[in-house]
């Protein structure tokens, strides 16, 4: 082999490929060549699981506020979690690359002639990511063992020693994952005990066959088992902390805002026109009653209202605020539920409409209800909620369960008919094609005018409440409760269900939903309230024509609607080519029609 030209990688590789046949020589060869040099797991990348940084991760003390179950775990999730398993899997090939080198260097014959001009540049250049393992299984055990035991770590894992008995072909790897068991067992949960026996099985099976991948797999489990130590630590802090975090919210989140805006790493300007728009909308239409109450009540009642309005619209060029992005996610999972609610509704009143078509005298009873929405949810698929685009996409199947279940109500022995099927299909694409401007905004209305009185009576009670107070009041326990007794609300003939009379939402859902809402409202508020919103020092509203020059900035149109996690786009998108249903708000007039729930009677906050 002429290998003046090659370098020592190169000339590795082509040895890897010598050594193992066909195929998996290869593959080895570029994992060897290309695979990052550090393992997946090392001291580095669970250091967000220190102490330290838990307290300083303002998403996690965020978060805790809203889940009693809060804690880490590996996140495997999505695009960039695929991108961490695939570079882990070359790692793990070019390890397994790495000791068939060692075998055929050290062990084999080329191991009598180590220092001759050849050998010894390969030998040095074989020795990549061996060395990083151990040291950085050493550092990450130091980090777990209490100091008694960190004598013992240094000294068994001493990577100098170990690499030398690695070059004499000496180095008993079942000796030292035995020894490793030992320890991990005095130090993690007794439930792990099995996943380190099987690491230590791994690697005894491996140095008897020999099987390097055997070796390797051991190598992987233990680093696992590692990680799962950290992680059973600082979900175990976090729940010794988690009162100390929650009650501490308010203060910390302010003064790590403040130091953001300072630093001119957020943009505070955009929901400073958003609420300063609404201050001004509100203030000309509500009744003479809303202006009586006191200051602090109003501006908290309008930021309610805008934010409920800012989730019920399906206009694509409206965007939440920057001040929400620590409650984004929470935020569009509550859009997206709300819209489907909206979305079901649309398909019930079409189903009272096929009804009416079919035999008005029927009646509908609240089991003929769930059966109808259970059936479309199955057509929609698996998922806690869906975009206007896939109910479009789903209409024509969403339309044969219509048309089903109105024949099987009204007694007829056949399930399917064409002609109903069309005419359901026609209505859903009328009412859920987006440029359709007498559609989603009444529904959205008339869902509002039922939920927002309930989320202002459990806004106004957890107003003043504590951070601690709003968590033990607003999020729900763990353990479900029991479901509820059999709904006792009277059937509805099909002309009603086509009227303004259709059933709503049942209320333990309409409860869940303003509990969530008032929890993010509330705290959001006792946060961003009086270093964005309602400043000290700039205690009256802007007046009308400083809102309509400020207010254009909370109008921006999305160029490509998507569902990206952590980006603040809008999650029911409407089918392509097509414009939104719901009037828009114009900043320069304020002529925005008001939804339901801004009649005079809406008010509840004294």
């Amino acid at each position: 082999m002429n290998t003046l030209n090659l370098s020592d990688d190169r000339q590795l590789a082509d040895l890897i490929v010598g050594m193992v046949p066909q195929s998996e020589g290869e593959k080895l060869a570029d994992a060897f060549l290309s695979a990052g040099l550090y393992p997946p797991i090392t001291k580095q990348s669970l250091s967000e699981l220190d102490i330290h940084n838990i307290i300083k991760n303002i998403k996690l003390r965020h978060d805790v506020n809203f889940d009693r179950d809060l804690s880490f775990r590996p996140n495997l999730d999505g695009a960039k979690g695929q991108e961490k398993l695939k570079a882990a899997k070359k790692y793990w090939s070019a390890l397994t690359a790495e000791l068939e080198l060692y075998a055929f260097l050290f062990q084999g014959s080329a191991s009598r002639d180590l220092k001759s001009a050849r050998w010894c540049p390969l030998a040095a250049a074989s020795q990549k990511r061996i060395p990083l393992m151990f040291e950085s299984i050493q550092e990450i055990l130091r980090n777990l063992v209490p100091e008694r035991d960190q004598a013992r770590v240094e000294e068994n894992l001493d990577v100098a020693m170990l690499m030398q008995r690695v070059k004499k072909g000496v180095c008993d790897l079942v000796k030292l994952s035995e020894w490793l068991a030992h320890l991990l067992k005095e130090h993690c949960a007794p439930m792990r005990d099995e996943w380190v026996d099987k690491m230590v099985d791994s690697t005894r099976v491996g140095a008897q066959t020999p099987s390097w991948s055997s070796i390797v797999k051991g190598l992987r489990e233990l680093l696992g088992i590692l990680e799962a130590m950290k992680l059973d630590v600082a979900n175990h802090q976090i729940r010794n902390l988690r009162a100390l975090l929650i009650e501490d919210t308010i203060n910390f989140e302010q003064n790590f805002h403040l130091s953001r805006i300072e630093r001119c790493r957020i943009n505070v300007e955009e929901a400073q026109a958003w609420y300063a728009y609404e201050s001004q909308r509100y203030n000309q239409i509500m009744p003479p009653s809303f202006h009586q109450k006191t200051p602090q009540r109003a501006q908290f009642e309008v930021f309610i209202r805008a934010l409920l309005g800012l989730l019920l619209t399906n206009d694509t060029r409206i965007e939440i605020p920057e001040t929400f992005y620590l409650d984004h996610d929470r935020l569009r999972t509550l859009k997206s539920e709300l819209h489907d609610i909206v979305y079901f509704d649309i398909c019930y009143e079409i189903f009272g409409e096929l009804l009416n078509m079919i035999d008005h005298r029927v009646t509908v009873s609240p089991n003929d209800k769930q059966a109808l929405r259970d059936s479309i949810f199955a057509v929609l698929g698996e998922g806690a909620s869906f975009s206007s685009r896939h109910w479009y996409m789903n209409r024509e199947n969403i339309s044969v369960e219509l048309v089903r279940h109105a024949l099987q109500i009204c007694g007829y022995p056949h399930t399917y008919d064409a002609y109903l099927v069309r005419e359901a299909d026609e209505k859903l694409h009328q009412m859920l094609f987006s440029h359709c401007p007498t559609t989603f905004f009444p529904h959205a209305a008339r869902l509002e005018s039922i939920l927002l009185p309930e989320i202002l009576d459990c806004a106004t009670s957890h107003l003043h409440a504590s951070p601690m107070d709003l968590f033990n009041s607003l999020v729900a326990p763990t353990t479900p409760p029991p479901p509820p007794p059999p709904s006792s609300q009277a059937s509805l003939s099909g002309r009603q269900l086509a009227g303004d009379d259709a059933v709503s939402p049942p209320a333990d859902r309409i409860t869940d939903i303003a509990q969530r809402f008032t929890h993010i409202a509330v705290l959001h508020w006792r946060i961003w309230g009086p270093i964005v919103y309602v400043r000290p020092e700039e205690p009256e509203l802007l007046s009308a024509n400083e809102v309509c020059g400020t207010a254009e900035l909370c109008m921006k149109r999305q160029t490509t609607p998507g569902d990206a996690r952590h980006t603040h786009d809008a999650t029911c998108t409407p089918a392509s080519g097509t414009e939104s249903t719901s009037p828009t708000s114009d900043p320069r007039t304020g002529t925005r029609p008001p939804l339901a729930s801004q009649a005079p009677g809406a008010s509840t906050l004294d």
